[in-house]
C-alpha cells in the first residue's frame, strides 16, 4: 500500500507543502502542493489549519524543518569513531561550547571519518522551541516523522546526485533570511543564517520608485525594472554578497571546506531577486544554477499540478516530502520520540523476555558511555577553571604544582605581613617603622621602593641634592629602630637632576 508522505516547509512569509505518495518500488508521485501566504492567513496557526482544511493533506506522515535562524552549530573532533560512542560522548564535548544548559537543548550531528577519527557537524535547538513547532503541528498531522533544519534536506537531495562533485554553496533566500550552505566530501561542511532576504530588494524597489510594496513585488518577480531601481537593489544586495564573500574565506583560512566553492547553487523565493544571480557570479567567479527536482527524476507529478509549480520555492517542500524517515544524511530533532513510537510498536509483538534483554542490553550501553573520553573532558575542565582561579589569587606565580598548598602558604605570608611580623623578629611592628621613617624622612627626599626582609630594611630614593644622601643616612641611623644604615649603590638621575640612591638598614632587636 503506498505511503503518504507530506514535506512541510514554514517559511517566514509562507507555508508551503508539498504531498507525495511512496509505492512499494519506492515509487514516489505527487499528490498534491499548496503555498499559502503567512500574513494573509494571519499566522502561522491559521495557515496550517487553512492547509490542513483540505483532504489531500490529512492522514500523512509530515516531515518539516527547523528555521535555521533558530539554531547554533558547532564543529568537533573526536579521536575515535562509531555512532554509538559519539551519541554517548558528544553532549559532554559540547557542554565548555554553548551557554546553555544541557537540558535546556537538544542535539543531532552528522560524523564522518577521517584517519581513524570523526568530524564532527552538531546542531543544537532550544527544546521549549522544538515543543512549540511539533505543537503547531499535532492538531493536523497522524505522525511527525523527522524534524530536520532548513535547507539541509534539499542540500542532501543534492549530494546524493551522481554529478555532484567538488565543493558547492548552496544558499537558500528567503523573505526576511538566508541560509548558506557549504557542502564537498559528500558531505555538508558549515551552515550559515544571514538576516538577508527578498523583502529587502522590494523594499528598496519600492522606496526608490514611490509604490507600494505590492507593486513593487510584482515589479521585482517580473525582472523589468527600472536602472534607478535596479541600483537600488544592487545596493541592497553588495553587503550582503561581501558578507558571504567573507564567509567563504574564514572557512578557507580555518580549514573547513577544502576549496573554494566551483558552483553555486540558488534557490528560495528570493532567487528571484533581479541581478542576485549575476551579483555572486561576479563576487565569486563562478556559475551560478537553479535547482529543480522535478527536472531531477525520480519523482512523477500530475500535469495539473505543473501549472503551480515553482522550484525555486518549492523545491525545499518536496526534498523534505523524498528525504529518507530515518536519519540519513540530514538532522533530527524528532528521533528520540520516534525511537520511542517504534520500541513501542513492536513491544506488542515482542516477549517480554526478549524486551527485558533488550533493554538490559540498552542501560548496559548507556553506562558503558559514562566512561572514559567523556570522564576525561569533564576533568580537564575543571582542572582549567582551576588554574584560572589560581591565576586570579596569585597572579605572580610562574607554576602551579599544588595549588591548594600553595595559596595556604600565600594566606600565612599575608597574615604575617598584616601583623607586622618578617622571617625573624624584630622591635617593631612593620606599621611602626613606617611610621618611623615618614616622619625620619626630609621633604625632598622621593622614595621609589622600601623592603622589608627579616631583620633588614631596604629603601631605594631619589633626591636632587647629591650631597643630602649622606644626611639622610644618619637621618634614619638616629631611629630608635635602627641598628647601622649602610649607602648601597648612588647614580645620577638620566631624565633630570639628582641622584638615585639605596639604603640598607639592619633592625634593632
Amino acid at each position: 500500500m503506498a505511503e503518504k508522505i507530506l514535506g512541510l516547509d514554514i517559511g517566514a512569509g509562507s507555508v508551503k507543502a508539498v504531498i507525495v505518495s511512496r509505492g512499494v518500488r519506492k515509487a514516489r508521485r505527487i499528490l498534491g502542493v499548496r503555498r499559502i501566504d503567512i500574513r494573509e492567513a494571519g499566522g502561522v496557526p491559521e495557515a496550517l489549519a487553512l492547509l490542513f482544511a483540505d483532504p489531500v493533506f490529512r492522514e500523512a506522515i509530515c516531515i518539516t524543518a527547523l528555521p535555521v535562524g533558530r539554531l547554533s552549530f558547532r564543529n568537533l573532533r573526536l579521536p575515535f569513531g562509531g555512532d554509538r560512542r559519539i551519541g554517548q560522548t558528544v553532549a559532554f564535548a559540547l557542554e565548555p561550547l554553548i551557554r546553555q544548559p544541557l537540558d535546556s537543548v537538544l542535539i543531532d550531528y552528522l560524523a564522518s571519518a577521517r584517519d581513524g577519527r570523526s568530524e564532527i557537524f552538531a546542531a543544537l535547538a532550544d527544546r521549549s522551541f522544538v515543543g512549540e513547532w511539533t505543537g503547531f503541528l499535532s492538531p493536523h498531522v497522524r505522525e511527525t516523522a523527522v524534524i530536520d533544519i532548513g535547507a539541509v534536506p534539499l542540500a542532501s537531495f543534492l549530494l546524493r546526485k551522481p554529478d555532484f562533485h567538488g565543493c558547492a554553496l548552496l544558499l537558500d533566500l528567503g523573505v526576511r533570511d538566508a541560509t548558506a550552505i557549504f557542502a564537498a566530501e559528500d558531505r555538508i561542511l558549515h551552515v550559515r543564517h544571514f538576516c538577508f532576504g527578498g523583502e529587502r530588494a522590494t523594499d528598496a524597489i519600492a522606496e526608490t520608485l514611490r509604490i507600494d510594496s505590492a507593486a513593487a513585488e510584482s515589479m521585482k518577480l517580473s525582472g523589468d525594472i527600472p536602472e534607478s531601481a535596479a541600483a537600488a537593489v544592487r545596493a541592497v544586495c553588495d553587503p550582503f554578497l561581501s558578507e558571504l564573500k567573507n564567509t567563504q574565506t574564514f572557512l578557507l583560512d580555518q580549514g573547513r571546506i577544502p576549496a573554494a566553492p566551483s558552483r553555486i547553487i540558488l534557490t528560495g523565493g528570493g532567487a528571484r531577486t533581479p541581478g542576485l544571480a549575476e551579483g555572486l557570479s561576479r563576487a565569486f567567479a563562478v556559475c551560478v544554477e537553479g535547482t529543480d527536482l522535478i527536472a531531477s527524476g525520480g519523482v512523477e507529478m500530475d500535469h495539473t499540478l505543473r501549472s503551480s509549480w515553482e522550484p525555486t520555492v518549492l523545491d525545499q517542500a518536496l526534498a523534505l516530502a523524498v528525504r529518507p524517515l530515518g536519519k540519513g544524511r540530514g538532522f533530527n530533532f524528532r528521533q528520540r520520540e520516534s525511537w520511542t513510537a517504534v520500541y513501542g510498536e513492536l513491544g506488542g509483538l515482542l516477549k517480554k523476555g526478549a524486551a527485558a534483554v533488550v533493554l538490559i542490553l540498552l542501560l548496559a550501553g548507556i553506562e558503558l558511555g559514562l566512561e572514559d573520553y567523556a570522564a576525561r573532558l569533564r576533568l580537564a575542565r575543571l582542572k582549567n577553571e582551576i588554574a584560572m582561579e589560581f591565576r586570579k589569587m596569585d597572579p605572580e606565580a610562574t607554576r602551579m604544582v599544588d595549588p591548594v598548598i600553595q595559596l595556604r602558604g600565600k594566606i600565612a605570608e599575608a597574615r604575617k605581613l598584616a601583623t607586622g611580623m618578617g622571617e625573624a623578629t624584630t622591635a617593631a611592628r612593620t606599621i611602626d617603622l613606617l611610621r618611623e621613617f615618614s616622619t625620619l624622612a626630609p621633604p625632598d627626599l622621593l622614595v621609589t621602593s622600601l623592603t622589608l626582609d627579616g631583620g633588614e630594611v631596604g629603601l631605594k630614593g631619589e633626591v636632587r641634592d647629591p650631597d643630602a644622601v649622606d644626611s639622610i643616612r644618619q637621618t634614619f641611623a638616629g631611629s630608635k629602630y635602627v641598628k647601622t644604615v649602610e649607602i648601597g649603590q648612588t647614580n645620577p638621575m638620566k631624565q633630570r637632576t639628582g641622584v638615585e640612591f639605596d639604603l640598607r638598614m639592619v633592625l634593632k632587636r
